[in-house]
């Protein structure tokens, strides 16, 4: 089941939590942009990328040819967002700060699972051109 109207509206005010909490996550990358897609896909998530520039391609003519720059989506699991968009203020602040702490160790594995060798998320590249998906797996509740 996708996500409510009310909870995509909640969730409206904490995407740029999300997204700040996943750059910082990313601190080997700090130049990546990071965005939150909740309503664009059946799987919210958030999209990374990286600078064209960071494929390290010196000949523009070569743009055709891999690498190409990250341009990775993220599924976020749904009940983890549901979870977000229904906790109160206080629950919510923890909520977000824990997805910033796992958020990079969750997306390695992911990508090491769903696309070994795909992408090289390090230097902002990756071997396929267009969008290349990966999904996070939920989150351990203690």
């Amino acid at each position: 089941m996708l996500l409510s109207d009310e909870e995509l509206a909640r969730l409206d005010g904490v995407a740029p939590f999300l997204e700040s909490e996943a750059k910082t996550s990313l601190n080997f990358a700090p130049h990546y942009e990071v965005t939150a897609e909740f309503e664009a896909h059946l799987q919210p998530g958030l999209r990374i990328r990286a600078p064209a520039s960071d494929a390290g391609r010196p000949d523009p003519r070569d743009a055709d040819t891999p690498p190409y720059p990250l341009n990775l989506f993220v599924g976020v699991p749904l009940g983890e967002l549901r979870q977000l968009a229904q906790a109160d203020d206080s629950k919510r602040e923890a909520m977000i700060a824990s997805f910033g702490a796992s958020f990079t160790p969750r997306l390695l594995r992911a990508i090491e699972s769903e696309t070994p060798g795909a992408i090289n998320l390090d230097a902002g590249v990756q071997n396929e051109a267009g969008t290349l998906s990966v999904m996070l797996a939920e989150l351990s509740q203690t």
